[in-house]
């Protein structure tokens, strides 16, 4: 992939700055801890529904015995075993047709997703640029990734529904974006988005498509689908153990697509100790070769988020139905999400995630997570109820 150059009209500096939009702070001292916190201060046991990971555990039948490899270093790219099995489910679900070369592993895709863009500009060649596009609402480590980099940030403009909208972003930003975010189903919305077109934009200026794919089993308004599907070059797809599989304590996903750039960040990310363990790898590779359990976790999933959104609208708190995703995206009665999660966490016990720490748009909003029972849930719903 070959990066088009920033005009001379609108210079950059080889280091990168903060960009000129700073997005405000969670209110400060609150997080999900201070969260459960309150919950107990009030008598309640605390019912988390603040995170994307279901309350079952995952398949038992996947836990290999731990191996006798602890003298020696995982494979950071990944084993072929685990690579294979990965190729393999991308040709199985999306019907992809992908090299084992053009697929690497990572320590799960949040820390890949934190930590690619330290590698990019090295990976692809001489730059300038030094903007790292991200969704106007999204998961947090998109920031922080570009902000370890020492990159700009700057949020894609959506409409009214949360839909990326590339047509208003500014030529003079485009100019200088070295990559560009984009997750569908989208957290925390639900959003899903039509990625052919997110592709076409990115190749038309030269800039790389980082396609966080974590949540693409939970497609609900469609298939699954996949930006490799629109080729490879200038495209990852990142990829996630944690939501197929509901295997987050593994600490495995892997990314693949573009071959160059797959072999540079494979060289950068073994010279900075990157490497998931050797039996997490083995136990991935067992997962991906399985699609039995991954469907019976999606319609798990389907269900419970099917039975959360009509729960809320039964106890007062309409939303809807998401395009995909796990979670209820909830525009709250009094349009300050930090106030509404203190209230759920004191009334209830009912941990729910505020809106703007995925951005300044979410700040009337909060996200709950469809990962429970149905039956433990009612109750604090009921304990929750605003009437008039």
């Amino acid at each position: 992939m070959s990066p088009v150059r920033p005009t001379a009209a609108d210079p950059v500096t080889a280091g990168g700055s903060a960009s000129a939009e700073t997005d405000p702070p969670t209110p400060a001292g609150w997080t999900r801890e201070r969260a459960i916190e309150i919950a107990v201060a009030a008598g309640h046991a605390p019912l988390d529904l603040s995170l994307g990971v279901p309350g079952e555990p995952p398949p038992t039948w996947c836990r290999a015995p731990v191996s006798r490899v602890a003298a020696a270093y995982p494979a950071s790219r990944g084993t072929l075993p685990l690579r294979v099995a990965a190729a393999g489910y991308l040709a199985r679900r999306y019907g992809i047709t992908i090299s084992a070369d053009a697929v690497a592993a990572s320590t799960g895709s949040k820390e890949f997703i934190s930590t690619a863009p330290l590698f990019l500009r090295e990976v692809l060649g001489p730059t300038t640029r030094d903007t790292v596009l991200i969704p106007a609402l999204g998961y947090p480590p998109y920031e922080v990734g570009a902000r370890l980099a020492g990159l700009r940030v700057h949020r894609i403009p959506t409409d009214e529904q949360f839909r990326m909208r590339l047509d208003r972003l500014p030529d003079t930003v485009a100019e200088r974006a070295l990559c560009l975010w984009v997750n569908s189903p989208a957290n925390p919305t639900g959003v899903v988005t039509e990625l052919g077109r997110i592709v076409r934009w990115a190749r038309e200026r030269g800039v790389l498509v980082l396609s966080d794919e974590a949540y693409a089993e939970t497609t609900w308004c469609d298939v699954p689908r996949t930006a490799l599907e629109h080729g490879c070059d200038g495209v990852l797809a990142v990829q996630s153990m944690s939501k197929r599989s509901n295997a987050p304590g593994l600490r495995v996903g892997f990314y693949a697509g573009d071959p160059a750039v797959v072999a540079g960040l494979v060289t950068h990310r073994r010279a900075a100790g990157f490497m998931a363990s050797s039996d997490s790898q083995a136990q991935a590779a067992m997962l991906l070769d399985d699609d039995a359990h991954a469907q019976a976790l999606r319609e798990m999933n389907k269900y419970r988020i099917r039975y959360l959104v009509s729960a809320l609208a039964v106890h007062g708190l309409p939303c809807s139905v998401p395009d995909g995703g796990m979670f209820a995206w909830l525009a709250v009665p009094d349009g300050d999400g930090v106030a509404f999660a203190r209230y759920a966490a004191e009334r209830a016990g009912l941990i729910v995630a505020a809106g703007q720490q995925y951005g300044p748009a979410g700040h009337g909003h909060v996200r709950i997570a469809a990962t429970r029972e149905v039956t433990a849930v009612r109750p604090r719903l009921e304990l929750l109820r605003r009437d008039g």
